[in-house]
């Protein structure tokens, strides 16, 4: 897999670890305004249509919100990670198959860097909210903005 490929694969998943709507909302706008012919032709071609893109928007927008909440569960629970691997999984494929590589590699790298990364960021997280003595909310506005960066630098085409 060619070295531009794979970092924005395993970007785009670490973005998915951190927010799982995220990574697709930023990939299918870039879609959405630039599509890929190799897309057309795939089950993956809603990830280019108006109204994927509309929707994942939504979501990321929600998860920001929701994130803050003090009964939102912890991204390490079963069901987080699970939902941050499918979105890890789901734009790696999608890269990989914009830019000819292994579908099955895009995905994995995608899931494996969501997964890691969820980790990751949690356990700082917690660590940055205890040692400083700040309070998590701005962590996780830190946090945010760092996820949209990264995401926003590996969606350019």
């Amino acid at each position: 897999m060619r070295t531009r490929v794979l970092g924005q694969i395993i970007g785009l998943g670490a973005v998915a670890g951190m927010r799982t709507m995220l990574a697709p909302a930023l990939l299918s706008r870039t879609l959405k305004k630039r599509p890929s012919r190799r897309l057309r032709r795939t089950n993956l071609r809603f990830m280019q249509s108006k109204s994927t893109a509309a929707t994942f928007k939504v979501l990321a927008a929600g998860e920001l919100i929701g994130d803050k909440l003090p009964m939102t569960p912890n991204r390490t629970e079963p069901a987080g990670l699970v939902g941050r691997g499918m979105s890890g999984a789901l734009v790696g494929v999608t890269l990989a198959i914009v830019s000819r590589e292994n579908r099955w590699l895009g995905g994995g790298l995608g899931a494996s860097s969501a997964l890691a990364s969820a980790y990751a960021f949690y356990y700082l997280r917690s660590k940055l909210s205890q040692e400083t003595k700040l309070p998590d909310v701005l962590w996780a506005g830190l946090e945010d903005t760092l996820a949209i960066k990264v995401g926003n630098k590996y969606t350019a085409r």
